[in-house]
Order: C-alpha cells, then sequence, then structure tokens
C-alpha cells in the first residue's frame, strides 16, 4: 500500500507536524506500507520545495491546496491520510483545507486533533464537510468520538479510535534510567539539568503558550517547597511560533517575572528549545511527575501528555477531555482549572505517599504499552487499508482504460524527440529530420510530457518538459509575437508573427500551471506566460483564441490576472457573437466552413463557460458540440471526421481529404470536458466512441494506433492510412489516451454508461 500523508512537517516546530514525521517513520516500519509521500503546510509561501517532499502548500494560498490534491491524484499513491487541526490550515477555522478533501480522487483518511464540545457554527461546518469527504475518520480517544456523534459532525460508522503514538525510545530510556537509578542509587544520578537525583522532578514540555496554564503550577510552588524543598520543575519548550509572531515572548517572560517574585529561582529551569525525540526521552526518564496544567477542557489529544504516561510518569493534570481519557484508570491525578492549591496538593502527595506515586506510574506504564508507535502504526495501516477498500481509487493506470491498450507505449515518442524538441514528420517510423521543429508540436510535447513525468521514468520526460519550455522561450519576441518553424540546423525558419502556435502555447503554459507538478517550472512558465497573453490581439482567429482561453481557463483564480481574464472574456464574446452570425437553418456553428481541430471552438466555450460562471457559454458550448458530434456520426456509434480539406455548410458530409488524428483528440477532451460540466452520461460514451477512432471504429475499420511502436499513423484515407507517424498525431494519441485515464472511464465506467444512456 502507498499513501501520502498532508500535514504540518519538521524542521517547522509545531506538534502536529512531529505528530505527522513520527506517523510516516512508524508507517514505513511495516511490511504492507510501500511507500508515503509528504504533503507540507508551510508558512513560508516562498521557501523553496524541500528535498523528500512531494508538494508544498502555503498555508494562506487557496490554490495550492487544490493544485496539491492534482498532484496526489497524478501519483501512485493508493490512499491519502491528512492530519486535521483547525490552526494549520488557511482561511477562516482553517477551510482552505476544503479545496483539498474535494479535489482528491483517491480515498481519505482524517485524523482529528482537536473536536470541540461546543465548536461555533462555522468551526462545526467546515470539520463535517472534511468528514463528509473521508471514507474514516481517525480520533485518539472515546471521548472524541462521542463529542463528533453527539455534535452531528460525523456518523458513527466512519469513526476509528487509535490512540496517539509515543517513539520506542521514550520507554526505552525511562526504562534503562530507572534500571540504572536502581543499580546505583536515586542520590547518586545527575540529570540533564544539572540537578543530583535526589531532587524529586516535575517537567512539562512543548511548544508555549497562554493556553498551557503553567502559571498554575509556578503559583503552586511556593507552598511546595514549603513542604518539600528540594522539587525541582522544568519547562521545556519554545514559544508557539505563531504565537511568537503575533506577541513575541510576553506569556514566557510573564512566567520568569513570576518565578523572580516569588523567589522560585532555584526551583523553576526554563529550557527554551524545542526538543529532539532524544532530549525529550531524556527528560521524561528523569521525571517524576509530569504536568499538563492546561486552562481549557477541549483539548481532544496531546502528544506531551502521550509521550509522559509512555515514559511510566506519574501525571498532574487538569480535565481537558484527552487527560480524563487516559488518566482515568489511576496513571495520573485530576485537579480544577486554574487551581494551584489543589494542584499543590496532588504534587505533595505524590512526594510523601511514595506507594501512590508507585502506583500511578505501574499504571502509566501499563497504559504506555500499548502506545509505542509500532503498534499505533499497525492499527493506523489497518484503518488505511479498510478505507481503500472501501472507496477504490477512482483514478486508473493508463493499462486499464481499456484491454486493447495492455500494450501502450511511449517508445516512438522517444524516437522523435530530441535535445531541442520533437520532430516534426516520420518517414514510416523514421524521423524526418529534414522537417525540423514547431511551436505548434513542443507545446503539445510539454502537456504530454509532464503528464508522463508523473506516471514513470521522471527524470527523462521532466528534462523534456524543461527543453520544451527552453524552445517555447526562445520562440518568443515580447513585442511582436512567436517564431513558429526551426530548421533541424537550430535556426528559425520564420519571424516572430500570430498565430495558432501562440494560443497553443498560452494553452499549454495554462496546463502546466494548473497542477505545479514540477515546482521549478512555476515562475518561468509564469513568466512566459504573462508574456503571452499580452501578445493575442484582439482580431485573432477563432482557433488561436480558442486554444488561449483552454489554457487561461485551467488556471487557478489565483493565477489569472487581470490580463488573462480580459482575454478569457474577450474570446468567449468572440465566440458568441461568431456564432449568433453563422448560425441557423440546422447549421449550429461558428463560420461557415468545418476546418479542422473543429470540436475546440465548443470546448473552449464550455471550460471557459464553467470558469467565469456563464451558463449561457456552457450551454452553447454543449449545443455545438452535439451538433458536431451528431454530424460526425457519434450519434449512430461511429466517428466520422471532416476531411483536411474542409467541408463548407454547402457540402454533405464529411468533406474532402484525410481525418486526422488532432480531430479525434479533440472530440475526446470537448467531451470529457462536457462530462465533467454537464454530468450527462452520454458525453463519457462520445468520449470513448471518439478514442476508439483510434483503433478501427472508425469508416475502414483500420487502427491509427501502432501496437509495434506506439506511433499514430498520420491520417485515415478513403482506402487506408497514412504509413507516417509523426509529432502531431502521436502527440494527439498520447494525449487523448492520459485524459481519458484521468477523467475515470475505464472499462466498468462505460459499461455503466451504456447502461444509463439505453435506460
Amino acid at each position: 500500500m502507498r499513501t501520502a500523508i498532508v500535514s504540518t512537517y519538521p524542521p517547522r516546530a509545531c506538534g502536529i507536524g512531529s505528530f505527522a514525521a513520527d506517523v510516516r517513520s512508524a508507517l514505513l516500519g511495516l511490511d504492507e506500507i510501500d511507500r508515503v509521500e509528504k504533503v507540507v503546510i508551510v508558512n513560508e509561501p516562498s521557501r523553496p520545495q524541500r528535498p523528500g517532499v512531494t508538494a508544498t502548500i502555503a498555508q494562506a494560498a487557496r490554490g495550492d491546496y487544490t493544485r496539491a490534491a492534482r498532484l496526489l491524484g497524478h501519483l501512485d499513491v493508493d490512499v491519502v491520510l491528512l492530519q486535521h487541526e483547525y490552526g494549520i490550515f488557511g482561511g477562516r477555522d482553517g477551510e482552505y483545507i476544503s479545496s483539498l478533501v474535494e479535489e482528491l480522487t483517491q480515498p481519505l483518511v482524517v485524523t482529528l486533533h482537536t473536536v470541540l464540545s461546543e465548536p461555533t457554527d462555522h468551526q462545526a461546518k467546515v470539520l463535517a464537510a472534511v468528514c463528509r469527504e473521508a471514507e474514516l475518520v481517525i480520533v485518539m480517544t472515546e471521548a472524541a468520538q462521542r463529542l463528533l456523534v453527539d455534535g452531528g459532525t460525523c456518523t458513527a460508522d466512519k469513526i476509528r479510535v487509535v490512540p496517539h503514538g509515543a517513539p520506542p525510545v521514550i520507554r526505552q530510556r525511562a526504562d534503562t534510567y530507572a534500571q540504572e537509578r536502581d543499580r546505583r542509587g536515586r542520590e547518586s544520578m545527575r540529570t540533564t539539568y544539572g540537578a543530583d537525583g535526589g531532587r524529586f522532578l516535575l517537567s512539562t514540555f512543548g511548544l508555549i503558550s497562554a493556553g498551557k496554564g503553567l502559571e498554575t503550577v509556578i503559583e503552586a510552588l511556593p507552598a511546595i517547597v514549603e513542604r518539600h524543598p528540594d522539587v525541582l520543575y522544568v519547562i521545556a519548550g519554545r514559544t508557539h511560533p505563531d504565537i511568537a509572531h503575533r506577541e513575541g515572548e510576553r506569556y514566557r517572560l510573564g512566567l520568569e517575572q513570576a518565578v523572580l517574585d516569588l523567589g522560585l529561582e532555584d526551583h523553576v529551569e526554563f529550557d527554551d528549545r524545542f526538543l529532539s525525540i532524544e532530549e525529550i526521552a531524556g527528560l521524561l526518564a528523569e521525571t517524576d511527575v509530569f504536568v499538563t496544567p492546561y486552562r481549557g477542557r477541549e483539548q481532544i489529544s496531546s502528544g506531551a501528555l502521550t509521550f509522559g504516561i509512555a515514559a511510566g510518569c506519574a501525571v498532574v493534570s487538569t480535565p481537558y477531555w484527552y487527560a480524563q481519557d487516559m488518566l482515568g484508570s489511576g496513571a495520573g491525578t485530576i485537579v480544577p482549572f486554574a487551581d494551584p492549591a489543589a494542584l499543590a496538593d496532588a504534587v505533595c502527595r505524590y512526594i510523601e505517599e511514595p506507594e501512590h506515586l508507585s502506583a500511578a506510574r505501574a499504571e502509566a506504564r501499563k497504559i504506555g504499552s500499548q502506545l509505542a508507535w509500532p503498534s499505533v502504526a499497525a492499527a493506523t495501516a489497518v484503518v488505511l487499508q479498510e478505507a481503500v477498500d472501501l472507496a477504490p481509487r477512482r483514478r486508473r493506470s493508463v493499462l486499464s482504460i481499456d484491454q486493447r491498450l495492455v500494450g501502450l507505449r511511449s517508445d516512438h515518442l522517444f524516437t522523435l524527440v530530441d535535445d531541442v524538441g520533437i520532430i516534426q514528420h516520420a518517414n514510416g517510423v523514421i524521423p524526418n529530420r529534414h522537417s525540423g521543429y514547431c511551436v505548434d508540436d513542443v507545446a503539445r510535447l510539454a502537456v504530454v510530457a509532464l503528464e508522463l513525468a508523473r506516471r514513470g521514468q521522471e527524470q527523462v520526460w521532466t528534462s523534456t518538459l524543461y527543453r520544451s519550455l527552453a524552445f517555447l522561450q526562445d520562440a518568443t519576441d515580447p513585442l511582436v509575437g512567436m517564431r513558429n518553424f526551426m530548421g533541424y540546423d537550430r535556426r528559425w525558419l520564420d519571424e516572430p508573427h500570430l498565430g495558432d502556435h501562440v494560443g497553443r502555447s498560452v494553452w499549454a503554459l495554462g496546463e502546466i500551471l494548473s497542477t505545479a507538478w514540477v515546482p521549478s517550472v512555476v515562475a518561468p512558465t509564469e513568466r512566459l506566460l504573462d508574456t503571452i497573453v499580452h501578445l493575442i490581439p484582439e482580431d485573432a482567429s477563432l482557433r488561436t483564441g480558442a486554444y488561449a482561453a483552454l489554457g487561461l481557463a485551467r488556471l487557478d483564480p489565483d493565477r489569472r490576472g487581470p490580463e488573462a481574464r480580459q482575454l478569457l472574456e474577450r474570446v468567449m464574446s468572440q465566440l458568441m457573437a461568431a456564432y449568433a452570425a453563422r448560425a441557423g437553418d440546422g447549421w449550429h456553428w461558428f463560420e461557415d466552413a468545418l476546418a479542422y481541430d473543429n470540436a475546440r471552438l465548443p470546448h473552449a466555450l464550455i471550460v471557459g463557460g464553467a470558469t467565469l460562471g456563464r451558463s449561457d457559454l456552457t450551454e452553447t458550448g454543449l449545443t455545438t458540440l452535439r451538433w458536431l458530434g451528431d454530424e460526425s456520426g457519434l450519434r449512430e456509434g461511429t466517428l466520422r471526421l471532416t476531411g483536411h480539406g474542409g467541408r463548407h455548410r454547402d457540402e454533405p458530409a464529411p468533406g474532402a481529404g484525410d481525418e486526422q488524428p488532432l480531430d479525434a483528440s479533440a472530440f475526446v477532451e470537448a467531451e470529457l470536458a462536457a462530462f465533467a460540466v454537464s454530468g450527462d452520461p452520454e458525453h463519457g460514451l462520445r468520449a470513448q466512441r471518439s478514442f476508439d477512432w483510434f483503433f478501427g471504429r472508425n469508416h475502414l475499420h483500420r487502427p491509427l494506433y501502432d501496437f509495434a511502436t506506439g506511433g499514430c499513423s498520420d491520417g485515415l484515407g478513403s482506402e487506408a492510412t497514412n504509413d507516417n507517424e509523426g509529432a502531431e498525431s502521436t502527440l494527439a494519441f498520447h494525449r487523448a489516451a492520459l485524459l481519458l485515464d484521468i477523467a475515470g472511464l475505464p472499462a466498468v465506467l462505460r459499461h455503466r454508461t451504456r447502461a444509463a444512456v439505453a435506460a
């Protein structure tokens, strides 16, 4: 099983991040877990990609959450494990996380670190939305389960109780220290903080904030010290980074001043560090009583208390939810909130009644034996597998598109691609170097390479993506336009100008930015896109505009600037105006003739309308696509494309010339977009029928896909297929195959689609 963890993560000082790191390490120690990807929430959006991190999400950037989900959808991950805590996500009450969970294609398991007994309406809404999208929800105590169910946030059948884990080293260090103390005697031991072992040690560790209630312990110390002068209280941990950012060290300084005012300098030790696991293990091994004097009831889990119990410490705690669950059997003493006198009495009783202390420590050890990470990880893995079994991922590998695609291969793409770009034409399967390169094909290549990199041979295809972007950048004159054709000698054969190649470049750049799967290309891609967007004139052809619109519609709102939005709206207006001027007398089209790549025009309206929230655009796109499909035989079941010579409105279908793979691929993508927007299963069926054209569902009943090479014939004539396998046709096939897979239309779904259409 392969999983991914979404959480904060070290080196960020965060308890949830430490928990996530421990979960990941423990899961990787299980035989049933092959890999655990890391998707890390960061509060430094400009920070470069961290080694070993699959993706980062800038906490306050909502688009990053969507992009991370899309990335996960393209990785070989079976299930996603999300660590949820309101404060680690962006938006009000962490609502931005909904953008990730709603976009995921894999089953989702959520571990809840906070469950409130009295959430605000908005907090309840945010958490309920996350639980609704999850297959299963992990909580750490029975109390948390009751709160979720009683509050109507999550149904009981989804909830699994898995305790908070503790690293085995916590118990190991405690056992070693206890054995050494028994052998040498308590007074001969030296502690980490310089005190002799004869002192009675209280401790607290973790990120410091006012909610931890540490002032209660300090206020209780004079009464404790009066009866037992050998007591030392260690407060280990940094101020919580978010608190430090807002308030500085005000709380810590207040604690230190209280220590001075009460004359407790010899009885309180501050360690202003975020301790490592080894350091925590050492502190807890020396601790007699661990204290968690939190001020509020709502704490439903506590890594610090878990570690203290795992180390076999007796505990004094206030009655927050997690403490009540963990200490109810006798591992500690519960005292009221903000009650120094009660806390002092509880500590003194442990000192004065050794048998009481021994009983609490024994119970803590008993509970702690069940909290080691290996056993907790095993329980977590059971939940992950259950989620996979409950909701198998919708996405399938390319090989599951159809049994006929078992041999899908990219050999011919490798043959055509070189260190410049992709060679335009081929004589059979042999690249025709004399034909050189063109921007149109390299733009198509960039998108296909990006997707192939996600699925295997990442280094090869990522390098191809880089070279493709370099080609597009070199072709661009920021004042005039883009060159299109380059000879094999790497010399440009034309001057910068405007045309379909400019629109296709915008499309490719938008596709790349829509996932940001390769973070290093984001900034240069954004710069190049901004440059090219300004080049497209108001009188651009419909197809140039449509290609550009397809890329701009793919951008998340935070990456679609004012100029890009204006261009998108302008193209939509041009398409609608063209349709209004030409449609009529049974001709539902934008021009007086069908030319090439025809389905891209309704495709642009469908996605543009969805992006802009304009149903009129989408409806016109759906209408024109249906008409074009009917004219092309999709209603009857066999695609018959307009020939490359075109077809005037007064001429019968299909028009003169060969049918081209470019047009079949356009149909696949447009119908998939229609399926996504409308939910009408007939569009899914039409997308599949269009793709089947490549395999022989055409008027010659001959496949254009070459199973021996992975290439695609350049055209389907009246009597034969074209033997040549060029870049445009081969890329068109691969683009259609990959998109059909991403859309989740394997054979089983096609059968359901056919049944729905028949009904």
